[in-house]
């Protein structure tokens, strides 16, 4: 289970989210760039297979992002 506040780099771009909250039983991720203005919108059952496949990797505190 997620939690608010987590967060997310995507492997395609290296852009990070933010779990934002839940819309719709979905969880919603939130670009923590102020240019970025779209959000992701996935289950938890699709980010676990996203983090599974390498597509999204959860960031701990301990991590640096590459940008």
């Amino acid at each position: 289970m997620f939690v608010k506040g987590q967060r997310f780099e995507t492997s395609y771009n290296h852009e990070t989210y933010a779990y934002a909250g839940k819309w719709s039983g979905s969880m919603v991720l939130a670009p923590e760039n102020d240019e970025n203005a779209e959000v992701l919108i996935y289950t938890e059952n699709e980010v676990n297979e996203l983090i599974e496949t390498g597509e999204l990797k959860l960031i701990t505190g301990q991590e640096m992002v590459m940008r």
